[in-house]
This record gives C-alpha cells, sequence and structure tokens, in this order.
C-alpha cells in the first residue's frame, strides 16, 4: 500500500504552541525543581523544544515504552525502562507524550511514578484524542486537539518513516482516505521498573 502525507501543523505552528505550553508551566511552577520526562521515541523533539523554551533551569529524563507480543492474536506487552537513574522526590514531573489515546499506558506510568514521591505529576502530549479514552485519565497541557488517522512527523513515526519531519502530517492511502491502522489490545507488565 501506498501512503501520502498531508500537513497538519506548521513547524511555525508547532514552535507557537510549544512557547505558550513553556509559558503556561512556568506559571504553574514558579519554583522548585521541573523534571521533563520524555517517553520515547515519539517524544523526542518535544523534549528538545520544550527544555529549550522554558526560560527557568529543567532536568530532562527519558523512559522507553518496550512493546512486545507472544504470538498473533495475543495482546500487545508494555513495559517501561528508565534511560537513566534519576531521582524525582520533591520534583514536578511534566510527563511528555506524542498521542494520548486509550491513557491506560499513562494510567499505569502515573502510578508508578507516585511511587517515588513528586511534589507533583502532570502530563503534556503533542495530541490528544479522549475520544478513544479507556481511563478516566486527562492531559494537562494539550499542543493540538484530538485528530482521526494516524499522524506522523516531529518525532512520531509509522514503520520507521516520517519522524524527521519538522511538521505534523496526517497519512492517507493512495485514494486520499484517511490510514488509521487498528490498534490491538494492551496487556501492561505488573511489575515495577526500578529507576535504581
Amino acid at each position: 500500500m501506498t501512503l501520502n502525507y498531508e500537513e497538519r501543523y506548521s513547524a511555525a505552528e508547532i514552535a507557537r504552541r510549544i512557547h505558550d505550553i513553556a509559558r503556561r508551566i512556568e506559571l504553574d511552577y514558579p519554583q522548585g525543581d521541573i523534571v521533563l520526562i520524555a517517553i520515547l521515541k515519539g517524544a523526542a523533539c518535544f523534549i528538545a523544544d520544550l527544555g529549550r523554551a522554558m526560560q527557568r533551569p529543567v532536568r530532562m529524563e527519558y523512559i522507553d515504552v518496550i512493546r512486545s507480543q507472544s504470538g498473533p492474536g495475543e495482546d500487545e506487552i508494555v513495559d517501561f525502562h528508565f534511560l537513566t537513574k534519576f531521582s524525582v522526590a520533591g520534583a514536578d514531573l511534566i510527563v511528555l507524550k506524542d498521542v494520548v489515546r486509550t491513557g491506560v499506558i499513562e494510567s499505569y506510568l502515573l502510578d508508578q511514578l507516585r511511587e517515588e514521591r513528586p511534589r507533583s505529576i502532570r502530563f503534556a502530549c503533542l495530541v490528544d484524542r479522549p475520544q478513544e479514552r479507556k481511563s478516566s485519565f486527562l492531559a494537562d497541557y494539550v499542543l493540538f486537539p484530538s485528530e482521526q488517522g494516524l499522524l506522523v512527523g516531529y518525532g512520531m513515526e509509522f514503520q520507521g518513516a516520517g519522524g524527521n519531519f519538522p511538521f505534523i502530517a496526517q497519512v492517507r492511502t493512495e485514494t486520499g482516505d484517511v490510514f488509521d491502522p487498528p490498534t490491538g489490545r494492551i496487556r501492561i507488565e505488573p511489575h515495577k521498573q526500578s529507576q535504581t
């Protein structure tokens, strides 16, 4: 199948929204340690630009989401790996995600991070799709509203392509239809991934 890309949000629009979110975070957290935590790979560009847009010191950390499937038709298994050892006790955390869909992964990560005793935890995302929620999770900072179909660009990829686009694009089929591949059921690994 041949896929095409239609630009939805330009590099200039993304930069403007990043600036807006940075100012909001600074107003919400005028004092204390702020730690930006990017969920890789989709939030890699997001954390780099948001960190540079902040006019006060912030720390930047990274979490890798490992997805695996034991066999065809089986639930997708998700586990978290903290890429470096870091302490978040007493800090204000802003977790950055590319697209928030069901909220299942975000809710589980929220529970894990609470055990590390941060002062607060909020979530920021590039794109929010609340119509797909399977939990009560709410994103605190949203760059762009819900979109139908698959999005690529600005760090978001599909089958290894599109992540280096400076804009966010909607993927379309060769006939111009919105492309939205089906997503499987997710099973979160029950053990906690230690940061230390």
